[in-house]
């Protein structure tokens, strides 16, 4: 029985035909991904079981649809793997494919992390307004605050019926929409909550950027998260230790927040001196005050006064 190794099978993957290997190959099992559930063409319900493989030589993706021989695959178990296909780049493992046990061998600790990274590719974290500019097919981690929920529905794919959500998030004054897939599809979710949701497909139609969630998403409640904004001041009420401010964003819309008064005070340091009315009077003077704001929930942790220049320069880039 001839023996190939990884590097091997790949360099002879240049044919789009699928390949059969009646010989073998040993390799680690480094990474389990999701398995997928298909109807076949007999309309017979099947399911597909994803991981990646590695040796010293190289990482390759890997399939198995054999249920008998899921539980063989585990990870970090070496497999000789005798009589499979190669197609699209990857092998492919049925009902004829043998799959035994071997003696643990080595593999290099970066096709490891190749072979990880097959399954479980990085997922940078993204500002919204970074994620609106990114290339189709991106993958990314969202953060953002919860502004609109619907509710889920039902789709068809490869035969199977998958529930889907469709949730808006905020950040920065940017929003984008995230439609949660099966599982996430289900979560228990509110508006106003601030989540963090990982590995997103960056999609386009028709000029707008959405995102989708994948079989690796994980949904996080966060903390917050910090965001700027500029606006106008335009009406406002002093509390005893602090003010709270309408302020109006560049679509017109009215955000409510609360200031520190010693915030303010740095601003106009004036009314360090005065009484409660007097410095009520001379704010509401000052209106409209055309400002940008760094602000965690309704809490404005800084604050500066901008010129009608500024804020023109802020809408562009918003815009």
């Amino acid at each position: 029985m001839s023996q190939k190794t990884i590097s091997e099978i790949e360099g002879g993957t240049g044919t789009l035909r699928p390949t059969p290997y009646s010989g073998g190959l040993t390799a680690n099992v480094v990474k389990l991904g999701h398995t997928a559930k298909f109807t076949e063409s007999n309309g017979s319900q099947a399911e597909m079981l994803n991981f990646s493989l590695a040796d010293a030589t190289g990482a390759i993706l890997a399939t198995i649809t054999d249920k008998t021989q899921f539980r063989q695959i585990k990870e970090g178990k070496t497999l000789l793997i005798r009589d499979f296909i190669v197609k699209n780049g990857k092998i492919a493992l049925s009902v004829r494919t043998k799959v035994m046990t071997r003696p643990d061998i080595v593999v290099p600790d970066e096709l490891e992390e190749k072979a990880i990274q097959l399954i479980l590719p990085p997922s940078p974290v993204k500002r919204i307004g970074e994620i609106i500019t990114s290339p189709q097919k991106t993958i990314t981690t969202i953060q953002g605050q919860v502004k609109k929920i619907e509710a889920t529905r039902i789709v068809r794919v490869s035969g199977v019926d998958t529930t889907i959500r469709t949730i808006y998030l905020e950040q920065d004054g940017n929003s984008i929409d995230l439609t949660l897939w099966r599982e996430l599809a289900s979560k228990d979710l509110a508006t106003g909550q601030f989540l963090g949701v990982s590995h997103c497909l960056v999609n386009e139609w028709q000029g707008n950027k959405s995102l989708n969630s994948t079989r690796n998403s994980t949904i996080e409640v966060i903390q917050p998260l910090a965001t700027t904004m500029t606006g106008d001041v335009e009406t406002l009420s002093l509390q005893e230790f602090s003010i709270e401010v309408a302020v109006k964003d560049h679509s017109g819309k009215y955000k409510d927040f609360t200031i520190d008064l010693d915030l303010m005070t740095i601003l106009f340091p004036n009314v360090a001196e005065m009484n409660d009315n007097e410095k009520e009077q001379y704010l509401l003077s000052k209106i409209p005050i055309k400002v940008k704001l760094t602000v965690v929930g309704r809490n404005v942790s800084d604050i500066e006064l901008i010129d009608d220049q500024e804020s023109a320069a802020e809408m562009e880039l918003v815009l």
